[in-house]
C-alpha cells in the first residue's frame, strides 16, 4: 500500500501543471502523451505487485495509480521503456525519443520534491532510452525496407520470434533466437546503415530462414536495445 499520501495519479497531474509554466505548448502536449503511456503501462502490467493484489485491489473498483505512491514509479522505467514502448507502441522516433527525455525529467523532478529519495538509476535508464529509442526506430525502418526488396523467395530453414544481437561486422549481423539459447546464426546481410546503429544485445523481431545463399531476414516486426 502507498506510503505517501498522494497518489500516483496525483503526483503525474502535479508533474504536468508545474511543466506547464516551464514549456511551451506544444512541449506540453509531447509530456503529456508520455506521461499517459506511462500510465498505461503501469495499469496494464502493476510492476512489483502479483495476481493475488490485483485481483484484491481493482475488485474494490481501485487502480494502480490510484491506490500507491511516487515511490512506485522508478521501478516501473526499466519495462516501460525497454518492452513497452518498443514493443507495444507504435510511434515515430520523435515520440521514442521523448518517452526517455520526459521519463528522465519526471525522475529529477521526484527526487527534487522530495517524494523519491534517489532516482539517479532511473534517470540514467531514461537517458539511455532517450538515445537508444529513435535509434533503433531508425533501424527498424532501414531493416523493412530492406526486406521489401530483398526478402527471399525460396528457402528451407524458418525461425520465427526474438533474436539478440550477438555479433556485428559491417553489413553483417549474428543472431541469437531466443527460444535456442546458444545457437548464433549468421551471418545476416543488412544495410551498412544498420550497423552503424544497432549494438550487441539489442533485441529484433522477425523471420529468419535460411536459403543457399545462407541466412536472411524474411520479416521484421520490431527492433529494441
Amino acid at each position: 500500500m502507498p506510503t505517501n499520501k498522494k497518489t500516483i495519479s496525483q503526483v503525474f497531474e502535479e508533474f504536468l501543471s508545474d511543466q506547464e509554466a516551464r514549456i511551451s505548448p506544444k512541449t506540453l502536449s509531447k509530456y503529456e502523451s508520455i506521461i499517459s503511456l506511462f500510465e498505461s503501462y503501469l495499469e496494464s502490467y502493476w510492476p512489483g505487485h502479483d495476481q493475488e493484489e490485483y485481483n484484491r485491489i481493482t475488485k474494490q473498483g481501485e487502480t494502480f495509480c490510484g491506490t500507491f505512491g511516487p515511490e512506485e514509479i522508478p521501478g516501473g522505467y526499466g519495462e516501460f521503456l525497454g518492452y513497452f514502448m518498443p514493443h507495444k507502441v507504435m510511434c515515430g522516433k520523435d515520440t521514442m525519443k521523448a518517452a526517455g527525455t520526459v521519463t528522465k525529467k519526471l525522475a529529477k523532478w521526484l527526487a527534487e520534491e522530495g517524494y523519491v529519495e534517489d532516482t539517479s538509476d532511473a534517470e540514467e535508464r531514461a537517458k539511455e532510452a532517450a538515445r537508444d529509442l529513435p535509434a533503433a526506430q531508425d533501424v527498424l525502418d532501414l531493416l523493412e525496407q530492406y526486406v521489401d526488396i530483398n526478402a527471399p523467395d525460396e528457402y528451407k530453414d524458418e525461425i520465427e520470434g526474438h533474436f539478440s544481437i550477438k555479433k556485428i561486422e559491417p553489413g553483417k549481423l549474428w543472431l541469437e533466437p531466443f527460444m535456442m539459447y546458444g545457437k548464433v546464426i549468421g551471418p545476416v546481410p543488412v544495410p551498412r546503415e544498420v550497423t552503424d546503429i544497432c549494438q550487441k544485445m539489442w533485441d529484433i523481431g522477425g523471420v529468419v530462414v535460411k536459403t543457399n545463399r545462407g541466412w536472411r531476414f524474411l520479416e521484421v516486426w520490431n527492433v529494441s536495445p
